[in-house]
């Protein structure tokens, strides 16, 4: 073989060695990522007490300890939650959202039953993502903890279409006990009246259910029996304000046995052409599981009080 040549091949060889080295690329893996965009938001905001959460890559910080019902996997626990991305790209912070609350045994948290939004099968809904967080680190209801959720335990590479790529989650969970849960929810709606335009706390009358009412006009016509069926108008918000339905003042006819317990209670206490502003707690509502079917679809969280004001028109025994 010419030895030319033979110089010629080796140096060849040689050259594609040295490219092929030098377009060598070195990639992060997925758990690499999660620590590196975790740690920077960390220290962006200031999280000295966060701690690691064994080896699962999250980390946590609980904000008031809980001193109420364990939070054992097959309990039924009514939970308040929020969540940030690690770049704050996406919020979901508003707590009475239908996406917010969840109302269930802890062992199908989160979205791991139709209960939460209908959401079965989320990729949160893992034995080591945030239900065993509550369980070994919050341990009992009544109390909030904070947790940062790498991205593989969330929504990973492909994301959500809210939430994008590679996100890790900055969660903010109140595990209420559901003894104590018709006092978180008169302090929830003594908090939101005073945000009623022209209305104040004291306008207020409250019953031995939890139910507070105003009456507006207290009507001059027929009287409303629990029999009665009545021809009103009504509407319906959460206490965040937000409408979810609205009718004309005559447009409903109802049986008044066939209504929610709220109504039974309050609206006999008008007349027909009366007025009444009435604010259930979820007992006198749609209770603990809420109905997500309901308001035209845009559904009534779970353990949600909820804001009527309801116009009878005339009533029918």
């Amino acid at each position: 073989m010419n030895i030319s040549y033979t110089r010629f091949l080796i140096l060849c060889l040689f050259g594609i060695l040295i490219l092929s080295s030098c377009d060598k690329k070195e990639y992060q893996t997925i758990v690499e990522l999660d620590e590196e965009n975790i740690q920077a938001y960390i220290r962006k905001n200031n999280l000295t007490e966060v701690v690691p959460f064994g080896n699962t890559g999250m980390y946590y910080q609980v904000l008031e300890e809980g001193t109420g019902t364990p939070l054992n996997y097959d309990s039924k626990i009514p939970l308040v939650y929020s969540f940030v991305t690690h770049d704050g790209s996406y919020r979901a912070v508003d707590t009475f959202s239908i996406a917010n609350r969840y109302a269930d045994f802890l062992g199908y948290f989160p979205y791991g039953s139709s209960v939460a939004n209908g959401s079965s099968g989320s990729p949160l809904d893992k034995e080591e993502g945030l239900k065993s967080v509550l369980h070994e680190a919050l341990k009992n209801a009544g109390g909030k903890i904070r947790v940062l959720v790498p991205s593989r335990l969330a929504y990973g590479r492909n994301g959500s279409k809210l939430v994008g790529s590679n996100m890790s989650l900055d969660y903010t969970i109140h595990a209420i006990d559901p003894e104590s849960l018709p006092e978180y929810e008169s302090y929830v709606i003594e908090k939101y009246i005073p945000s009623i335009s022209g209305m104040q706390l004291a306008d207020f009358e409250k019953t031995s259910t939890g139910i507070y009412y105003n009456i507006i006009e207290p009507g001059t016509g027929d009287v409303i029996s629990e029999d009665s069926t009545v021809k009103l108008g009504y509407a319906l918000r959460l206490l965040n304000g937000n409408l979810l339905e609205e009718s004309a003042t005559d447009s409903t006819s109802l049986s008044l046995s066939n209504t929610i317990e709220g109504w039974q209670e309050v609206l006999p206490k008008v007349k027909a052409g009366g007025k009444v502003r009435m604010i259930l707690p979820s007992a006198q509502a749609y209770g603990v599981a809420g109905n997500a079917s309901s308001s035209g679809g845009n559904g009534i969280p779970p353990f949600s009080p909820l804001d009527f004001e309801v116009s009878v028109k005339s009533v029918n025994d």
